[in-house]
């Protein structure tokens, strides 16, 4: 279940979906909301979600099966900011 504390905003179904990013589903899953741990596919075709009834099991789910996001209120007011969120990767260069 999400934290009571933090404030969750709806956003548009058609917009990309982020890791932390909570989703309720259709389908077979129909009506279950979960966290998006990962995600699957170049263009992110595939999501990768934790079901808050099955917390210890992560299922994949085709993106046109997300019926609602929702994202934490303080990230929405981070993505408007100019400044680009890179990778977590390492600077150095492997040799």
């Amino acid at each position: 279940m999400p934290n009571d504390n933090q404030k969750w905003v709806t956003i548009d179904v058609t917009s990309l979906v982020n890791f932390g990013d909570r989703v309720m589903v259709g389908g077979d899953e129909a009506g279950k909301e979960g966290l998006v741990t990962g995600f699957i596919g170049k263009a992110r075709e595939i999501v990768v979600v934790q079901f808050d009834d099955r917390p210890n099991q992560s299922v994949t789910v085709r993106k046109e099966l997300v019926t609602q996001i929702k994202r934490r209120e303080s990230f929405i007011e981070n993505s408007s900011s100019s400044k680009k969120v890179g990778r977590f990767r390492s600077k150095s260069k492997y040799r």
